[in-house]
């Protein structure tokens, strides 16, 4: 398998914005608040406070069959209390590497829906998001990948629950975001870039 060319996203100091030494006042195993100050290009002389809940960076897949098909899992949300349908998705728990990256876009798709790559598929790149840039770093690489197929029953870790696997046409994907079904910001930002490259 080849691994594709994409960005990878840094939170470096530069162009006149400045992190400046903080304090970690919770430090968990995926997410570590940290109370700290920033400078800015607009207010490079004011030391900006500031509450940033730094996570984990995760993938969210557009996985596509031979036929054209999106894989949909339905998955509990706990603390929205909610099941939810929704791309697969998860965290990136080795490093933040192109490797790393696609290795953990197979494992979601082995372990939430149970789908293998057929020969030939490809991984295309749509960039990444932020899932809530006011509070969080957390950003979302997504992808598009295909074609793939269903080999098993989906085997979920880590106390998580997928009730159900889907799929759908683009039609079919385009009404249950129209119609508020789906509703997790993942997907949502995933059929965005779908869309934008007319890939539903």
């Amino acid at each position: 398998m080849t691994i594709p060319d994409f960005e990878i996203c840094t939170f470096e100091d530069h162009d006149g914005w400045q992190k400046l030494p903080g304090k970690i006042v919770y430090g968990g195993r995926y997410v570590q608040v940290e109370e700290c100050h920033f400078r800015t290009p607009a207010r490079p002389g004011e030391d900006i406070p500031w509450t940033v809940a730094h996570r984990v960076p995760a993938v969210a897949v557009a996985a596509f069959t031979e036929d054209g098909k999106f894989v949909l899992v339905h998955q509990e949300r706990l603390p929205v209390k909610r099941a939810l349908w929704e791309f697969p998705a998860g965290q990136i728990d080795d490093g933040e590497t192109r490797e790393s990256i696609i290795a953990t876009v197979l494992r979601e798709l082995d372990e939430e829906a149970g789908v293998e790559a057929l020969p030939g598929a490809e991984f295309t790149p749509l960039g990444w998001f932020f899932a809530s840039q006011g509070f969080t770093s957390e950003h979302v690489y997504l992808f598009a990948v295909g074609p793939m197929r269903i080999v098993r029953a989906p085997q979920p870790v880590g106390g998580e629950h997928i009730g159900e696997v889907r799929l759908v046409t683009p039609d079919e994907l385009r009404h249950l975001v129209a119609s508020l079904i789906i509703q997790d910001a993942l997907s949502l930002a995933l059929f965005a870039r779908l869309s934008a490259r007319g890939m539903v």
